[in-house]
């Protein structure tokens, strides 16, 4: 049977998950990531570890799995961050 609310759930769901993507596509261009701070990405990956607990103990399926791609998403976007940094780093140093 099909359920506009459950729909509306996962397309939320996918919605909240994708509108990273554009972050991580400028991000991996221009290899700056210089306007986004760690401590916006621990409270929002944080906010993220929480809801995923949360929604995978009420069983909400449309809230944990894209929970979940965020949360790699998140997860890619601090390891960019970090690896970049070290490499505009090196830049800097050796002209």
């Amino acid at each position: 049977m099909f359920d506009i609310y459950e729909t509306c759930g996962y397309l939320a769901g996918l919605l909240f998950s994708i509108s990273l993507i554009p972050q991580l596509y400028k991000s991996c261009k221009s290899k700056n990531l210089d306007d986004i701070s760690y401590g916006w990405q621990a409270i929002y990956i944080g906010a993220i570890i929480l809801g995923l607990i949360y929604s995978i103990h009420k069983d909400l399926p449309p809230v944990y799995l894209s929970s979940s791609m965020e949360l790699i998403f998140m997860i890619i976007l601090v390891l960019l961050k970090y690896y970049y940094r070290n490499e505009n780093v090196l830049d800097i140093e050796n002209p």
